[in-house]
């Protein structure tokens, strides 16, 4: 759900941090431990499809791959929540993330092909009954368009299973972003595209303008997530705007509460930096302006905000 957020390729020298998403899954085949939901045998292929195509392509490529492994984590404070049935909630979340992407550089200037494994998990505490996990594991293929620095188009397509706390046949789907630059006069670009999925309410139109005139600033002011950027230099960057996370899942079995899309919209300042070649950290902090969760398909709808919330990133490429 969330915007693009891929950053240059590897042999950029100002990489930026990618989304990601947390592990959990069946270890192997057999029996899943305890707690960890067991991903059905028949839906492997699924999940091995993107790296298999990053394989057999290779006759495409120039470069040998470069691999981005990143882990993050989050956690917001408790904020009242208040729909479906009567009363207020309390409920804080906290989220986890891993991502293991594999890209290569095409024959052709500017092109790369990415491909591999993405997982995710939002756990929620207080005095919400359901849900109290939302997770996803999923294998994203990328077509990304690299101008300098900058990327400047993607699509991407990520096939996996989107869950609560049991993975099912039924809770596939495979969300769709594609997002592209409009170059506009000198520094000033336009910015064009959606996102959407099996279990969203709606596509998630993605649009605005992105001025970068001489000097350390860049102004990105982008639906959903505008903001202005400040690089001083020394690998240091800091950044002051909104950032949505969430998407559609598949809910437990519950009369009439089988789909609910989640989000988080917050609004914050994230510093990050890179001491060392292809190693990043990044550290943010804010105010979670709105949850949601939102059962569209039953018309029920529970949502709050105002809660603090921090986050860190790490990130390394080889």
């Amino acid at each position: 759900m969330t915007a693009i957020k891929a950053g240059p390729p590897a042999s950029s020298p100002a990489r930026r941090h990618c989304d990601c998403g947390p592990f959990n899954c069946a270890h192997g085949v057999g029996r899943a431990p305890k707690g960890v939901p067991r991903v059905p045998g028949r839906l492997l292929p699924l999940l091995k499809l993107p790296m298999a195509l990053l394989v057999l392509a290779g006759t495409l490529f120039a470069d040998p791959p470069s691999v981005e492994c990143t882990v993050g984590g989050g956690f917001a404070g408790s904020c009242r929540m208040v729909g479906i049935g009567a009363g207020a909630r309390s409920v804080a979340s906290s989220e986890a993330s891993l991502t293991l992407i594999g890209r290569r550089a095409a024959r052709w200037p500017g092109w790369y092909l990415a491909g591999g494994l993405i997982a995710e998990e939002y756990r929620f505490t207080g005095d919400l009954d359901w849900p109290r996990r939302l997770q996803d594991l999923a294998a994203p293929l990328r077509l990304e368009y690299f101008r300098g620095d900058e990327q400047v188009a993607q699509l991407s397509v990520q096939p996996g299973l989107y869950f609560e706390d049991h993975a099912s046949g039924g809770a596939w789907d495979a969300p769709v972003q594609l997002v592209s630059g409009i170059p506009i006069a000198g520094a000033l670009s336009g910015v064009a595209g959606f996102n959407n999925g099996r279990f969203f309410h709606h596509p998630l139109p993605i649009f605005g303008v992105v001025w970068g005139p001489a000097g350390a600033l860049r102004w990105e002011l982008l639906f959903p997530e505008p903001a202005l950027v400040y690089s001083p230099g020394r690998g240091q960057q800091w950044r002051l705007g909104g950032e949505l996370d969430g998407g559609g899942f598949l809910g437990d079995a519950r009369p009439g509460r089988t789909v609910v899309e989640y989000s988080s919209y917050r609004v914050g300042l994230e510093w990050s930096r890179t001491w060392l070649e292809g190693a990043r950290v990044s550290l943010g902090a804010g105010v979670e302006v709105a949850r949601t969760f939102d059962y569209f398909r039953a018309g029920q709808r529970l949502h709050g905000g105002g809660a603090g919330y921090v986050e860190a990133t790490f990130a390394r490429t080889r």
